[in-house]
């Protein structure tokens, strides 16, 4: 990783007093208590599996985008960063919205250009003297618990690639504030989010030798996960596919999407039962014919895999006989 910029500023709010603001007039020093720091809070914010989409398109109610693009073009960090918080001032005036830190960071890392926005605070931590033995209070930034953050790939912004931006709504329940400040809409579909999740949940598994039984009952509790998430009108969120598939150590899924770099959204919701039959339904497709059955007919050997070829067993007489009248 290599660390550009990075600069801290404060935003404070009493009840629903005008939140004031705490700027810095200069960069960190990058020294490697900041470049630790930096590590973490990406490690952190990678682990909570953001959602990704795009800029809202109205760039008047929605600045931030513009100062992004005005740093790039050779706007000086500080200036970016101080105009973003007067962009975070307006936006954070809402019931029960209360201030932190502001972190603005700016590296690059596998030839990609990163901006991070975080909102971080204060937690109560207890320090040794090893010269009296005596105990302290240390008030410290906590990096576990990321209040509000959002990521901008700038390589992939200026390319005109999809999903360059990320956000987490993080620990607190007033989230809407922090994404308006953004400007940041989630525009993956839920069908787009269900493909990419099988297809990583097949790669998981292939890599760890999953097969057999335990390989059908993670995908038959995935599957349960969803009807039931559908029916309770409630989101899918990746940490709980994440608990199904290794409830021991549910890190390891979680991981291995990062070390792929599947870009997966932390969680998403479903509109419709045909957004998730994928985990439902098979379908094989060859020039002439789509084939799609549920998967359940395999288990109850209704339909059979024979080599190459599909058994299906049992259909009734008046089905093939409309089917083959030719």
């Amino acid at each position: 990783m290599d660390l550009k910029n990075i600069i801290l500023h404060q935003i404070t709010r009493e009840g629903d007093e005008l939140p004031t603001l705490n700027y810095s007039d200069h960069n960190l020093l990058v020294d490697e208590t900041v470049i630790e720091f930096v590590k973490k809070l990406i490690k952190n914010y990678s682990s909570k599996n953001p959602t990704f989409g795009t800029f809202e398109e109205d760039i008047t109610n929605y600045p931030f985008q513009t100062k992004v693009k005005q740093y790039i073009q050779n706007l000086d960090f500080v200036t970016f960063s101080t105009e973003s918080m007067n962009i975070l001032k307006k936006e954070i005036q809402v019931p029960k919205a209360t201030g932190g830190y502001i972190v603005f960071v700016h590296y690059e890392e596998r030839h990609e250009d990163f901006i991070i926005t975080a909102m971080l605070d204060k937690s109560t931590q207890f320090a040794v003297d090893d010269t009296n033995l005596g105990i302290e209070k240390l008030k410290t930034l906590d990096i576990e618990k990321v209040a509000r953050a959002n990521r901008i790939n700038i390589s992939k912004w200026n390319r005109g690639d999809s999903l360059y931006l990320s956000f987490i709504k993080g620990t607190r329940n007033v989230s809407n504030y922090f994404q308006k400040f953004i400007g940041s809409t989630d525009i993956t579909s839920a069908k787009y989010n269900v493909k990419l999740l099988d297809n990583a949940i097949n790669m998981y598994l292939r890599k760890n030798n999953v097969t057999g039984g335990k390989k059908d009952l993670i995908k038959e509790n995935i599957s349960n996960y969803f009807e039931s998430q559908y029916k309770n009108k409630e989101d899918i969120t990746l940490s709980s596919i994440a608990s199904i598939i290794n409830p021991e150590q549910p890190s390891l899924f979680s991981d291995f999407l990062s070390s792929q770099n599947i870009e997966l959204s932390g969680n998403f919701s479903l509109s419709k039962r045909d957004d998730f039959n994928i985990f439902k339904k098979s379908v094989v497709k060859e020039k002439g014919y789509t084939f799609g059955f549920e998967k359940e007919l395999i288990k109850n050997g209704k339909i059979e895999r024979v080599g190459n070829d599909i058994l299906i067993k049992n259909v009734p007489a008046e089905q093939l006989d409309s089917a083959f009248n030719i």
